[in-house]
């Protein structure tokens, strides 16, 4: 079995666990993740779900969860597997049904980054979309090769932005004149499906500047790039950043590296 073959195993049969157990959507597990974000009983067992797949297989993981933190693979790690088993699990709990599962690989070192990505899994559990990223050899949606859209102005963008969970007046007001400056909005709640259909051009881009999303998100963004696609961090560099478990990602995704600039610059005021 191949490295691809046991990520997909891990999806499907976390995919299975959520439908089969949906009666639980709403079911609070009473914990806290490491992200302080409250626990749902399903995020926990897909996760689990994941985690078993994994640590049985003939690949030595290391595995940095959302619910769970790092899990240190009992031998020495061959891979560093980044899990998010549940991206929307709001839209769950109230019966949206937007919802993803996002699995990022990365070979095991002592200093491992974003550019590190060799193969991420990105799952729609009720929209019936597999994405799948392998480094070098672009993106396919449902095993057709999917690119990003072609490139338009930004007034004619439409474009994911969230602003969950954001208070600052600052940033509130920044959101609000950047959002204006687009043709429009579209959000699913769920980072992971935005930055999947920004990769595929249904979405011109896909911003997070908020400094809130762990880095277990690394899925997503790693669509973006490998289906020719261009992301920014929040200072207006080209997104790059070690993979601890502490690290939060804040972006700009865009089908190119211009429209990602109008967005941040729009952002920052420096236009």
């Amino acid at each position: 079995m191949t490295i691809l073959d046991t990520i997909q195993e891990a999806v499907i049969t976390a995919k299975r666990c959520i439908l089969e157990n949906l009666e639980q959507a709403k079911a609070k597990s009473g914990s806290v993740n490491p992200y302080g974000d409250k626990t749902l009983v399903l995020d926990l067992k897909a996760e689990d779900e994941i985690i078993s797949i994994l640590q049985s297989s003939d690949v030595n993981f290391a595995i940095l969860t959302e619910e769970r933190g790092y899990i240190q693979s009992e031998k020495k790690p061959e891979y560093l597997a980044l899990v998010d088993p549940i991206d929307g699990s709001a839209n769950l709990a109230r019966g949206i049904p937007l919802v993803t599962i996002g699995i990022s690989i990365v070979p095991y070192k002592d200093i491992m980054t974003s550019d590190d990505a060799e193969l991420s899994i990105i799952e729609s559990v009720f929209t019936d979309e597999c994405y799948i990223a392998i480094s070098g050899k672009g993106v396919t949606r449902n095993r057709k090769s999917v690119h990003v859209a072609n490139p338009v102005p930004m007034e004619e963008a439409i474009v994911s932005y969230d602003t969950k969970k954001t208070r600052d007046a600052t940033f509130i007001q920044n959101s609000t004149k950047t959002i204006s400056s687009l043709q429009d909005t579209r959000r699913t709640a769920s980072n992971l499906l935005d930055l999947c259909w920004t990769a595929s051009g249904f979405l011109d881009g896909m911003v997070d500047l908020r400094g809130m999303l762990p880095i277990i998100h690394l899925s997503g963004t790693h669509m973006v790039n490998e289906a020719g696609g261009f992301v920014l961090d929040s200072e207006g560099n080209r997104f790059h950043t070690k993979l601890n478990p502490d690290v939060m990602m804040s972006f700009v995704a865009a089908s190119n590296e211009h429209l990602a600039r109008k967005i941040l610059n729009r952002f920052n005021g420096t236009e």
